[in-house]
């Protein structure tokens, strides 16, 4: 199950133990060309010193890690006091000089230096026995002979750098962090005891300790008592990227000592409790902050309300680690981690009693994106995800044009050209390029007149922003349908119904019926309006549509005229033979070309259809495909005409993209992000600086969702939480951080896949009984979580907030009549902003097909629910939200229905205070 080092019999004995550091998780990252940290001429020529460091070796080459070097006499590359580096092997060295050109090298044989590993080093000069020691991870692994006393040349003083040499020419490859210099030779039990503990800024001997956890900036702060700062050049910093923890101090609810750290049993609250809980409806999970009253302790001489503010360390935002210790275990690695938070509030009383307020870790609390803004403008850059589907049209080969975009801040116009701001850098052929926006969905994107397809899409870099520059004497150019919002209504009384109803698909079609003209005769004709008139110069060129029709008598078919004024424009019609019936099988396709190669679009479209003869001519007519063929050009040469554009365009905020969003930041590849999961994890990734290695359960959820794809788009600083939150619903999945820090999802599966962990050999399903439980409450989720119909909403338009371009209404029917539903009972509307795959018209039978199928799974019907205290701490303290469990040999039943192992429970909430767990497991399948 989720939660590791659970005990495995029935009876034991907890405590719990509160661990405090005062370091945070973030590490200095050197790719060993060039990159360093230049301290100066800060320490002096020390004859014994001790030096430590955490390192994490990208590659086991010849890489300074850190050099001490005189600042005068001889060439200060080559006059050092001393060096330690890695010569080209899996060995460390420390090579020092020891007069005016005289060195000593000590090389270890068996260190064994591994890459992409953690590790403590080291490396002793003691004067006293003339010997190098060299020491892992607070272990003594070799002790070489060192007898000429280190003097760095003719100089007492000496410039420090870490991570190259002064030559610039030998670089690690790797991170570091936490490292520290002494004026001393450290014994074997301080570097054991302290070399994965905090160390007091005034501790003896200490010349300099830099942390190496800033995250920011290009200074690195110095935690002894020396203040001495050092600058960084190129070296980057790795946030969370020092994954070891470094212990401070640590209180306990019975006094205990584990790996030879004394934790004091000073929390005197008997109440302590963690509560977690997932709500797999709403795609959030949640876990609950912990109050602690504590006793006033000593350590070290200090009083802990001293230690814990205003003290040498800084104990306030720093990791708080929470174990439950069983049966006295006498280390920390066989003991249970249950919780990790943060210190965020302290309290003090008269009796020197502490109150601390210890808030579960969130990476993404209070961080909002996008961040970067363009340099000039300060607009900032969008944050977009998604397969697009760029238009591409122009004037020589016009083309039907979609709304499957973006918007894209615009940065600039004038009369050359159109800037605007895009999410990342494109290359040419990205088609990328920028689509202007008509009103409705209408969108056309930027072409060369009648030229071919050879717009530049390429983008330039500013800053740290990419911009599109598009020149202003482009042509906006394609062709767009007819929808259902626009006024298609037949404008005669020869009609005999009211409307029309289109949409974007090639495939929806309208009939009408022709009223039988009686005496008079007469025309029948359906208007339109081709859209917003932006620039002076634009165009409808062509109209085209197509038509089915069944009439008697008809002499013509079809003419075409524009607007009250009879604006007059050529068209071949259809004539038939009079005293004809006329019948087509199959749609007829008919374009009209205007003669002087284009009509203003200011003016509205009609479509005429049969001039009729007295008393003959009636019949239907079915039509689909209504689409206008349009262009536009911002500046034309006219000086009044180009005037006017300019204002035009200087009101237009943003142009729209059809370029592919961002790529993974995990992964580092090129491939655009096109699912949900994906941009979930790669904005946490982006923003809120969690680790890129793979999340717990991403790939078992990467595979299930292959429909889940995703077009979305901020371009404003909003809530990460909240973004994060929603991507979760809409993708069907909650996440969490577990209690070693690592990303979770979590979401519902096929019984099939739940048939398959129950029968895995390697128990990765926990059976409960009556035996492992107590206090059994079963009730059920209630008829006012049942949603039976839903009126779903997809696709969000790219510049209409609050439109969506699809929509379905699915009915559970079943569960409707099963439950005596009311006509406006058990009903919701959702709107989908960023979920783009397709919608069924019923739940498939895998709940992970889509969207639908998976929310209609989990709350189409009423589920079972399970409360009890797990009273076997072999089971109970495995369980974790997210697991899945079922239940047997119960002593009461499932309201009518056995429990068994074929019935499959997530638990959706868990309660644990020492000795204690309490659950509450929701029926999933």
């Amino acid at each position: 199950m989720a939660l590791s080092n659970a005990p495995s019999e029935s009876n034991v004995n907890e405590n719990w133990l509160f661990q405090f550091s005062a370091d945070n998780n973030n590490c200095l990252e050197f790719d060993g060309t060039g990159d360093r940290i230049d301290f100066g001429n800060i320490l002096q020529s020390y004859t014994e010193f001790t030096i430590e460091f955490w390192m994490k070796a990208d590659a086991v080459n010849s890489g300074v890690i850190i050099q001490l070097s005189a600042g005068s006499g001889e060439d200060a590359e080559d006059n050092v006091s001393f060096n330690v580096n890695m010569p080209g092997s899996a060995e460390l060295q420390l090579f020092y000089e020891y007069g005016s050109g005289s060195n000593e090298s000590n090389t270890t044989s068996d260190f064994d230096l591994t890459t992409n590993t953690w590790i403590h080093v080291a490396v002793v000069r003691d004067d006293a026995s003339g010997t190098a020691l060299f020491y892992k991870n607070g272990v003594l692994v070799e002790t070489e002979t060192a007898s000429n006393d280190p003097s760095g040349g003719t100089s007492s003083s000496a410039n420090m750098s870490i991570g190259n040499n002064f030559a610039n020419s030998n670089g690690f490859d790797g991170e570091l962090a936490h490292v520290r210099v002494w004026s001393d030779a450290r014994s074997a039990a301080e570097i054991a005891h302290y070399y994965n503990r905090t160390i007091d800024s005034t501790a003896s001997n200490l010349v300099g300790y830099w942390k190496l956890d800033e995250g920011t900036g290009s200074t690195v702060a110095d935690s002894s008592s020396n203040s001495n700062s050092g600058t960084i050049t190129d070296a980057q910093w790795s946030i969370d990227g020092f994954d070891e923890y470094i212990h401070s101090f640590g209180i306990a609810t019975s006094d205990v000592t584990v790996d030879n750290n004394f934790y004091p049993g000073a929390v005197l609250n008997n109440n302590v409790n963690v509560r977690d809980s997932i709500d797999i409806t709403n795609g959030k999970s949640t876990t609950s902050n912990i109050s602690l009253n504590v006793a006033n302790v000593v350590f070290d001489g200090i009083d802990l309300y001293k230690k814990i503010f205003n003290g040498t360390n800084n104990y306030f935002n720093k990791a708080v680690r929470v174990y439950a210790q069983f049966n006295g275990s006498d280390s920390i690695s066989d003991c249970q981690r249950i919780f990790t938070g943060r210190l965020v509030d302290i309290k003090l009383n008269e009796n020197q009693q502490l109150s601390m307020q210890i808030n579960a870790h969130r990476p993404w609390d209070r961080i909002s994106f996008p961040q970067l803004q363009e340099i000039t403008t300060k607009k900032y850059i969008p944050t977009v995800y998604g397969d697009f589907t760029p238009n591409e049209s122009n004037a020589g080969t016009p083309a039907d044009c979609g709304i499957k975009l973006y918007p894209v801040p615009v940065l600039t116009v004038n009369q050359n050209n159109i800037v605007t701001l895009m999410p990342r850098s494109y290359g040419s052929g990205s088609k990328s390029h920028i689509n202007l926006w008509l009103g409705n969905d209408r969108f056309l994107p930027a072409g060369k007149g009648s030229s071919s397809y050879d717009i530049s899409e390429q983008t330039e870099a500013r800053e740290d922003a990419n911009i599109l520059i598009t020149p202003s004497t482009h042509h906006f150019h394609g062709i767009v349908h007819a929808l259902e919002t626009e006024p298609f209504a037949p404008t005669s009384t020869k009609f005999t119904n009211a409307a029309f109803a289109f949409d974007n698909n090639d495939d929806t079609s309208a009939t009408v019926t022709l009223a039988d003209p009686g005496t008079t005769g007469g025309l029948g004709t359906i208007a339109g309006t081709p859209g917003t008139q932006i620039f002076e110069k634009q165009f409808i060129n062509k109209l085209k549509f197509s038509v089915k029709y069944q009439f008697e008598d008809v002499i013509n078919i079809f003419t075409s005229v524009f607007d009250s004024a009879k604006l007059a424009v050529d068209a071949s019609d259809v004539e038939v033979a009079v005293n004809t019936s006329i019948e087509s099988t199959s749609f007829v396709d008919k374009t009209i070309t205007y003669s002087d190669g284009s009509i203003a679009m200011r003016y509205p479209f009609m479509i005429t259809f049969a001039d009729f003869d007295a008393g003959n001519g009636y019949g239907t007519l079915t039509i689909k495909n209504i689409k206008l063929e349009l262009s536009s050009r911002p500046f034309s040469g006219n000086a009044a005409d180009d005037l006017e554009d300019f204002k035009a365009l200087d009101n237009i905020d943003f142009f729209y993209s059809g370029g592919d969003g961002l790529t993974e930041s995990f992964t580092g590849s090129n491939n655009a992000i096109t699912h949900g999961l994906d941009a979930h994890r790669d904005l946490l990734v982006r923003f809120a600086g969690i680790p890129t290695t793979t999340p717990i359960n991403y790939s078992g959820l990467n595979t299930d969702r292959a429909n889940w794809k995703i077009r979305y788009w901020q371009l404003e600083p909003v809530s990460l939480k909240e973004k994060l939150d929603k991507l979760a619903y809409e993708f069907g999945f909650c996440y969490k951080v577990d209690v070693n820090g690592v990303l979770k999802y979590v979401h519902v599966i096929q019984t099939s896949e739940y048939n398959t962990l129950r029968d895995a050999s390697d128990s990765s399903m926990i059976h409960l009984t009556k035996n492992d439980l107590m206090n059994i409450s079963v009730n059920t989720t209630g008829l006012s979580e049942v949603i039976t119909q839903m009126d779903i909403n997809s696709e969000l338009h790219p510049a209409e907030s609050n439109k969506y371009t699809n929509n379905n209404i699915l009915t559970n029917s079943s569960t409707r009549a099963k439950y005596n539903l009311g006509a406006k009972q058990g009903k919701q509307q959702v709107n989908l902003d960023m979920y783009t795959g397709s919608i069924p018209t019923s739940a498939a039978s895998d709940c992970n097909a889509d969207w639908y199928s998976y929310y209609n799974n989990i709350i189409g019907d009423i589920k079972v629910l399970v409360q009890c205290d797990v009273v076997n701490p072999a089971k109970g303290c495995q369980l974790e939200t997210g697991d899945i469990v079922t239940f047997t040999d119960m002593p009461v039943e499932m309201f009518g229905t056995n429990f068994s192992t074929s019935t499959y429970f997530m638990i959706v909430e868990t309660k644990r205070s020492p000795g204690k767990v309490s659950i509450t497991a929701r029926e999933v399948g």
